[in-house]
C-alpha cells in the first residue's frame, strides 16, 4: 500500500511538474468587428448622390485606418474603388479604378463583395474597351453625329460649298449645250 501511494504521490507530482513546464501559446484573438461600417457606407454614398466623390473616399479611408486589421476595413477597399469607376467621378479614372478593384481581389481575406467586385471590373473592362474603340473610330458620311453644335455647322459650310459649285458647274453647261 505505501508502494502504491509513493506511485500515486510521484505520478501528481510529475503532473504537475510537466504542466508547469509546458510552453503555453499565446492565445490570438480575432480583431474586434469594427463599428461604424455601416454608417461609413452610408455616409459615403450620401457623398457621391452630391457628386463629392473626394469627400467619400475620405470617409471610407478614415474608417479603414480607424478600424484597421478588421475584416470590415479591408472589405472597405471594395466601395473606394467602386466609386473610383463610376462615370460620374471627375477626379479618379477607370484606370485607378481598375486597379483598386485588383488589388481588392488580389488582398487575402476578402470575401464579401469579391462577387460584385468581379463584375464591376469585367464592366469597366468592357466600358474602357468601347471608349477606345470610339476614340480610334472615324466618322465617315452624311450620318455622322457631331459632337459640338460648330463642328456640324463647318460640315454643312462645306457641303454647301460643294453643292453651290455642282450648280454652276450644271449652269454652264446648259448654258452652252455645244459644248
Amino acid at each position: 500500500m505505501i508502494a502504491r501511494v509513493g506511485r500515486l504521490a510521484g505520478s501528481i507530482l510529475f503532473a504537475a511538474l510537466a504542466a508547469g513546464c509546458a510552453h503555453s501559446r499565446p492565445v490570438v484573438k480575432p480583431p474586434l468587428p469594427a463599428s461604424g461600417f455601416g454608417s461609413a457606407i452610408e455616409n459615403a454614398a450620401r457623398r457621391v448622390e452630391v457628386q463629392d466623390y473626394v469627400g467619400a473616399d475620405r470617409i471610407l479611408s478614415d474608417f479603414a485606418l480607424a478600424a484597421k486589421g478588421t475584416p470590415e476595413a479591408t472589405e472597405i477597399s471594395f466601395w473606394r474603388a467602386l466609386y473610383m469607376i463610376d462615370p460620374n467621378n471627375k477626379t479618379a479614372s477607370a484606370a485607378d479604378g481598375l486597379r483598386a478593384i485588383d488589388i481588392y481581389l488580389s488582398t487575402p481575406g476578402t470575401r464579401w463583395y469579391r462577387p460584385q467586385a468581379q463584375v464591376v471590373r469585367r464592366t469597366a473592362l468592357a466600358l474602357q474597351s468601347l471608349r477606345n474603340a470610339q476614340l480610334t473610330a472615324r466618322p465617315m458620311g452624311k450620318d455622322t453625329v457631331f459632337v459640338n453644335r460648330d463642328d456640324e455647322i463647318a460640315a454643312l459650310k462645306d457641303q454647301l460649298a460643294k453643292s453651290n459649285a455642282e450648280l454652276e458647274r450644271i449652269k454652264k453647261r446648259l448654258a452652252n449645250p455645244s459644248r
